[in-house]
């Protein structure tokens, strides 16, 4: 099995409750989730752009939408490049997890997250503490 995912989704993952989710929104977060947490060696395939994960954001085609697709892209690639990854290749769930834990700390959480609409609900500011 082949999940693709973009770059931030891999921080959003270590953080998520299903807390402030619409359910199919819940839904979707949940299965991915304990897809990866049930099969760790799992393929990722790096994306730009909505992922399985947006697509079910019921914000994502109205104008209250959440993210900012300019502001998230650029996390995306702040992401990719702290975790050394690109897009349109495929790693290893684990080997991800294990880039995170080497190379992202709770710092680094706060300044590139800190704008976002879950942070600002501290939702996930406890992720990497």
């Amino acid at each position: 099995m082949k999940i693709s995912l973009r770059p931030h989704h891999f921080i959003c993952l270590q953080g998520y409750k299903g807390l402030n989710y619409s359910k199919p929104q819940a839904n979707s977060w949940r299965k991915i989730s304990k897809e990866l947490t049930g099969n760790p060696d799992a393929d990722i395939f790096i994306i730009s752009g909505s992922d399985v994960l947006c697509r079910k954001c019921p914000a994502i085609s109205s104008n209250n939408a959440r993210c900012n697709e300019y502001s998230v892209n650029a996390l995306d690639n702040k992401i990719a490049e702290i975790l050394g990854i690109k897009q349109g290749q495929t790693y290893k769930y684990s080997d991800i997890l294990a880039k995170i834990k080497q190379n992202f700390t709770s710092k680094m959480h706060e300044q590139l997250c800190s704008d976002c609409a879950w942070w600002k609900k501290g939702l996930c500011r406890d992720s990497f503490k």
